[in-house]
């Protein structure tokens, strides 16, 4: 597996090999792979990333904060931030 050299760009996720085991390199071909298949959207990728299975905490995680880095407040779901608020 070489991150650095794009091994997270198979869009068919774990058909074609990509896994979230306990292993930190794995979780975070993971995530990136979610996040380069989330078609511009938090929601999507944030899914695709539990999805996966296996470690879906920690692939979730790294994908969150990517995509949430990358997009930032305003694109997370409103219906996700209401349950955060209480709202």
């Amino acid at each position: 597996m070489n991150i650095a050299q794009g091994s997270y760009k198979k869009e068919g996720g774990y058909d074609q090999g990509i896994r979230s085991t306990g292993y930190v390199v794995n979780a975070l071909e993971a995530a990136l792979w979610a996040f380069c298949y989330d078609k511009d959207s938090f929601e999507v990728g944030a899914l695709a990333a539990v999805n996966l299975g296996d470690d879906t905490d920690t692939t979730a995680a790294i994908y969150g904060q990517l995509a949430g880095a990358y997009y930032g407040y305003s694109k997370l779901p409103r219906k996700w931030l209401n349950f955060l608020y209480g709202g």
